[in-house]
């Protein structure tokens, strides 16, 4: 990537960047998708109904700072105790790799057979069914989990796409490309979580458990400063979105930029000229030991909150940048 020249004229651009009709355009179509997809799940599904799922804007969307390189990103909250229930229930890797060598060691004469008669492979196939069968132990049906219900979101969300759009399932979301539904390089996000009324909890597999996501304080928090300082926060945002994006190729952590860009006293936010705010800014966070309280969990620093991830590097590698750049102004 190429050095990007940081002038008046570029910060200024992007802080006035109107893009709110191609926002709520791009919105509407991603509630219309989902409602068709929850529509068709709730036949199959009986904890799945338009009446319990939630589609929350998160990222950039919560706060409409949305520049080029965002992605649009949603959570799809689920408010289902048996869901959340059977996710936490589900077994370790090493809970079924100690059941499957059990199986292996117990039935190894039989799949030994299997592998070497080649000649009698049909008969012999049939036999050693019969031979499992009686072997193992009556098991209850596998539990409903979030990841059956991202398999679910996704074969049904398909459905409902045109031909040329991509969807790709990952660990815990689902990520959907096509110009043709939504417009060139646009990239839509959707990450099934529990919701319990209050809160979003997202599942992390290596942690066995629930993260637990509060997206009313991080509002309360916020449109506390926006109260405060105006729609220059919001401004900011975008700058510093742009930015970070121009200088690591890779889009920075919402809750851990706004949790920092709350952090800035109100007095920096004011005045007319953005680019004046946005270089006070800058040279106070470049001095400033960012270790803040999260607007996710205000008892954790954006260092210890794993919904902040790790944006440190990647943040203060962009200060730097625009330090050395305005410097040379």
């Amino acid at each position: 990537m190429g050095k990007l020249l940081i002038n008046k004229e570029l910060i200024t651009n992007v802080a006035n960047l109107e893009n709110r009709k191609f926002i709520k355009q791009t919105n509407k179509i991603v509630n219309n998708l989902v409602g068709l997809t929850i529509k068709h799940m709730q036949d199959k599904l009986s904890f799945i109904s338009l009446e319990n799922v939630i589609l929350q804007p998160a990222n950039e969307l919560l706060t409409g700072a949305i520049v080029d390189s965002s992605d649009f990103t949603y959570i799809l909250g689920v408010n289902s105790p048996q869901l959340e229930m059977n996710t936490l229930k589900g077994k370790s890797f090493w809970e079924n790799f100690k059941e499957k060598l059990k199986y292996a060691w117990q039935n190894r004469k039989s799949i030994f057979n299997r592998r070497n008669r080649k000649k009698r492979r049909k008969k012999k196939k049939n036999n050693d069914l019969e031979i499992d069968k009686s072997n193992k132990k009556p098991v209850a049906l596998e539990k409903y989990k979030i990841y059956n219900l991202l398999d679910d979101l996704q074969n049904s969300i398909v459905l409902f796409l045109s031909e040329t759009s991509l969807t790709y399932l990952y660990d815990n979301r689902i990520e959907i490309i096509g110009k043709d539904d939504f417009g060139a390089n646009t990239r839509i996000k959707i990450y099934p979580m529990i919701f319990d009324g209050k809160n979003y909890k997202y599942y992390i597999d290596k942690k066995q458990g629930f993260l637990k996501i509060d997206i009313e304080n991080r509002i309360d928090k916020i449109q506390e400063k926006i109260n405060n300082v105006g729609n220059n926060f919001i401004k900011i945002l975008k700058i510093l979105n742009y930015l970070f994006y121009n200088t690591n190729n890779y889009n920075c952590n919402q809750i851990f930029l706004e949790s920092v860009i709350c952090s800035v006293p109100d007095k920096m936010f004011q005045g007319d000229d953005i680019y004046n705010i946005f270089i006070k800014i800058i040279n106070y966070l470049s001095i400033k030991t960012l270790n803040v309280n999260s607007i996710n969990n205000p008892k954790l620093t954006i260092y210890k909150d794993i919904a902040c991830q790790n944006s440190v590097i990647g943040f203060r590698k962009m200060i730097n940048s625009i330090v050395n750049e305005t410097k040379s102004i």
